[in-house]
């Protein structure tokens, strides 16, 4: 029987993006799979025929990396400045350790396992050697994940982190960059909740990888983490300190474990191995639940939306109509708008509700 262990390595990678898809739709078995799988929604619609247009522009992420780039040039210099003025380094700090690989803007680190055993040596550190002096600003550091999280063992890059000694412990808080403009009350509130959750995810992440390695004295890994946004027509970085991750990690506790709970379940469905499995096909054919908001990031929405049509459901109408439908069809709320007699009891409640709405056709 297949199992998660057939995946590749490069299918452990990412964690966190394909978390925050899952979570997005969960009650979709095509997206589910996609975030196990780790095979792209753009890759499955272009299989079908659809052209991808949710993927994240290569604009987007040059920018991003620029972003990144500012901050952490000479020593982390701009990012150590805004942290110290926010209270979550203290004044003349230093120290800058970076653990992002050399295609990510890094300096001398080549490979994920690289990464790894210095990200690993840190938190060892941190436990057993009362002498040692760590960094106070580390950046990409990445996680391997020692429990099922969608596979049996996957990593994680946090974006940025710092450390700092609090009542003879040290202390860990885990930070989530961002390249879009914090306009204060006008900031874009999706933007935030979605920035919040990701580091949650950073969080709850660290925290489980602190714990299995069964340390002595082990680093504090604090619940009130970070977010960096910039000042609108700038690089400057404007940091909302204090975030207190208390839920978010949580949200992403359940989360990971509900996910790592339904790839063991859909991938058990399949006799053989994966290696002789296509998987986009798989994913094609998989039963979908078409919900708005996957306008807002997946590629097969349109597909799904052509699906919806032809079966004459409400959801093409939106959410609230959908909800106030149910499982009428529009076809047949048409026909109930236009004086039709209805057959259930259903049926001529929607049609008072309906006709009170003075819900008309044209």
């Amino acid at each position: 029987m297949a199992g998660l262990d057939e995946l590749t390595d490069e299918a452990r990678r990412n964690t966190r993006g394909r978390f925050e898809q899952w979570v997005k739709n969960p009650q979709c078995e095509t997206n589910t799979l996609s975030a196990v799988l780790n095979v792209k929604l753009a890759d499955v619609a272009l299989s079908l025929g659809y052209q991808p247009e949710y993927g994240q522009s290569p604009f987007a992420i040059t920018r991003g990396l620029q972003f990144e780039g500012w901050l952490f040039k000479d020593e982390a210099k701009v990012i150590r400045e805004s942290m110290e003025k926010v209270g979550i380094l203290e004044a003349n700090s230093s120290g800058f350790l970076d653990l992002r690989l050399t295609m990510n803007g890094g300096k001398s680190i080549k490979s994920v396992d690289a990464a790894l055993e210095k990200s690993h040596e840190l938190l060892v550190n941190l436990s057993k050697d009362k002498k040692f002096i760590p960094t106070t600003i580390i950046a990409g550091l990445m996680l391997k994940i020692p429990k099922g999280v969608m596979l049996p063992e996957a990593t994680l890059i946090i974006d940025v982190a710092s450390i700092q000694r609090v009542d003879d412990e040290w202390v860990i808080r885990v930070g989530e960059i961002k390249v879009f403009p914090d306009r204060g009350g006008h900031t874009d509130s999706n933007e935030i909740s979605t920035a919040r959750a990701q580091a949650g995810v950073y969080q709850h992440a660290l925290q489980i990888t602190v714990d299995s390695l069964g340390l002595t004295n082990p680093p504090v890994v604090s619940t009130n983490g970070y977010l960096v946004f910039t000042w609108p027509g700038t690089n400057s970085p404007v940091i909302r300190a204090n975030e207190d991750l208390t839920y978010q990690a949580r949200r992403a506790a359940l989360g990971f474990e509900r996910l790592d709970n339904l790839a063991q379940e859909l991938i058990s469905k399949k006799t053989q191995n994966l290696a002789e499995v296509d998987l986009k096909d798989w994913i094609a054919h998989s039963k979908t639940e078409y919900k708005e908001i996957c306008w807002s990031f997946c590629d097969l929405a349109p597909r799904c939306q052509d699906l919806a049509i032809a079966d004459d459901r409400a959801i093409v109408l939106g959410t609230e109509a959908s909800k106030l439908l149910g499982s009428v069809s529009v076809g047949r709320a048409i026909e109930l708008l236009e004086g039709v007699d209805p057959k259930t009891d259903v049926e001529r409640a929607l049609q008072v509700q309906l006709l009170a709405a003075k819900w008309e056709t044209v």
